[in-house]
């Protein structure tokens, strides 16, 4: 599902990743981990071609990674960053800016969808009727996750997806996934979390 043969990124002249390889199936759990700046979140970036190669290849799914292929590619990942900016005032807003981007209508059906994902991550429903700046920065990443899951994408990239939870915020968020993966997802994960790569499939450790 995702393939990285001999890839180079470099910035300047600091190689981030140097002549790297990997080989992700689809339906797998994998969590990337290693030391800071060894370039783990310049990875997940690569599959989505946000960060440009100075050699070697990538495909995603039946694409080979290109300029001509990037918005195809994009349109078969959920990318979740870490540092998840969402420039509305409202929750709701940013949930259904979101979902209407993804070309869902965010209809009623779709809204009990969302509250029962919500209720998996451990969200409350009247989370949706918060401003924004009154909700802590894991129920960010875990509200943003429930609604892109949404999107029905194959592959998600996401990126220390439990680095600011307790322990059951991050049980949930662990669960979550681990159902999306039964269901075919092929899921990848920057983690340092111990307890989180131990409940992956595969383990690629970087640096």
């Amino acid at each position: 599902m995702l393939l990285a043969d001999n890839i180079v990124i470099r910035f300047g002249e600091e190689y981030v990743l140097d002549r790297f390889s990997c080989h992700i199936h689809r339906g797998d759990f994998v969590c990337i981990t290693g030391m800071s700046g060894c370039g783990k979140t310049s990875l997940l970036k690569a599959f989505l071609g946000l960060a440009p190669l100075a050699a070697g290849e990538i495909r995603v799914g039946e694409y080979m990674l290109s300029e001509h292929t990037c918005g195809a590619i994009r349109k078969q990942v959920l990318y979740l960053p870490q540092d998840l900016a969402l420039p509305y005032t409202m929750v709701d807003e940013a949930v259904t800016h979101v979902l209407r981007v993804g070309g869902l209508r965010y209809d009623r059906s779709l809204k009990a969808l969302l509250y029962a994902n919500m209720k998996k991550l451990g969200l409350d429903e009247d989370l949706l009727g918060k401003r924004v700046a009154e909700i802590s920065g894991g129920q960010r990443q875990r509200l943003m996750l429930a609604a892109l899951s949404l999107l029905n994408r194959e592959v998600w990239l996401l990126d220390e997806p439990t680095a600011a939870l307790d322990k059951t915020s991050r049980d949930y968020v662990i669960d979550f996934l681990i159902e999306q993966q039964r269901c075919g997802k092929t899921i990848v994960a920057v983690s340092h979390d111990v307890c989180f790569s131990d409940r992956c499939s595969m383990i690629i450790q970087l640096g």
